[in-house]
């Protein structure tokens, strides 16, 4: 796998459509079982995704009679899963120990006029969390100009906690627009219990497009563990 084959598989209307290309890649820790290598759609690689582990896991265990406690590699460290399973014995959502987290202060962005002031998560890849209403329409106005203000570009997330949790939407650096973001929702997480909005220690319901996710911030606010779904699709093969 090359940068240019992942940008023709994840085009959404010449390849088979994807936020995202994973490659297995052999272990580099003791202990795990492979390593997650990770194509954005414009090419470019990320350190970490929340979502691909989860999906990882999963295959891994049903290609692999991979165990229900797993350790995979990925540019941001090694990471530990937990498969859960459904009726029927059928693994259908994983946690992961996301942790370290690193809180890296605030930073403020001047964009179309505003002056906003994110929150700067790192969870192995770069995060700013905006308390600003999430919607795919600001989204879309100012996640790229904040995207592109950072060098070598940021997650920008926009989170509303509320009582029940919190509702974000990630413009996310190399995809863009998303449903669903992992490492976003831990840093929406972080950042809001930094903030006094969400407890720590709790799980916190994170609400994506995509459904929702399971976070628990430790007090300390480096320990992260997310838990959400992944479901098989289909198989395939292609010769892009």
């Amino acid at each position: 796998m090359d940068a240019a084959r992942a940008r023709r598989i994840c085009d959404r209307h010449r390849g088979v459509g994807a936020d995202g290309v994973v490659t297995i890649l052999p272990a580099r820790t003791p202990g795990a079982v492979a390593t997650m290598h990770i194509y954005n759609p414009d090419g470019s690689v990320a350190e970490m995704c929340g979502n691909a582990i989860r999906c990882l896991a999963i295959h891994l265990a049903v290609t692999r009679g991979s165990p229900a406690d797993l350790l995979i590699d990925t540019g941001a460290g090694p990471k530990r899963c937990t498969l859960h399973r459904g009726p029927g014995g059928v693994a259908d959502a994983v946690s992961v120990e996301m942790g370290p987290a690193r809180v890296e202060g605030e930073q403020e962005f001047d964009v179309a006029g505003e002056r906003l002031r994110a929150v700067r998560v790192n969870m192995g890849n770069p995060h700013a969390v905006l308390f600003d209403p999430p919607s795919r329409a600001r989204v879309l106005a100012i996640g790229p100009a904040i995207e592109a203000a950072v060098a070598g570009g940021v997650n920008v997330g926009f989170a509303r906690p509320g009582p029940a949790g919190i509702d974000l939407i990630v413009w996310e650096r190399g995809a863009g627009l998303t449903d669903a973001c992992g490492t976003g929702a831990c840093a929406a997480a972080v950042a809001a219990v930094r903030a006094g909005a969400a407890v720590a220690g709790a799980p916190i319901e994170v609400r994506l497009p995509g459904g929702p996710l399971q976070i628990t911030v430790a007090p300390d606010l480096v320990g992260v563990t997310m838990r959400g779904p992944a479901v098989h699709v289909f198989d395939g093969e292609t010769t892009l």
